[in-house]
């Protein structure tokens, strides 16, 4: 009987001590992980947008005047108006047209030209 208790005494210690390794093991994995949140993120990135495109609005630059037929459009990194951008996927798969100023900034950040 005493055996028992005392086999049971250990296999509950040795199943606590279990538990609180494999919990602190998943919450410090959790903590130190690369993992962004998604509703964070995009808040981040529509509130950059709004600043670049109040700047733009404040220090309008020289757009280049467009020809016939054509537009002069946002730039999508510095939001000038240029007749002539070229267009890259950015890291999320969208289209975006970035201004000459702009491109050494789209090659910085390795996006790929169509």
């Amino acid at each position: 009987m005493l055996i028992g208790i005392v086999l049971g005494a250990v296999l509950a210690g040795v199943g606590a001590a279990y538990w609180l390794v494999r919990r602190r093991r998943t919450t410090s994995a959790t903590r130190s992980a690369k993992v962004v949140p998604i509703r964070a993120a995009r808040q981040r990135r529509t509130d950059k947008s709004r600043e670049a495109g109040s700047k733009a609005r404040e220090e309008p630059g020289k757009p280049r005047e467009a020809a016939a037929g054509e537009q002069a459009r946002p730039c999508s990194l510095c939001r000038e108006r240029s007749a002539r951008l070229s267009f890259y996927v950015d890291e999320g798969g969208r289209t975006i047209g970035v201004c000459k100023n702009c491109r050494s900034k789209a090659e910085a950040r390795e996006l790929d030209r169509l």
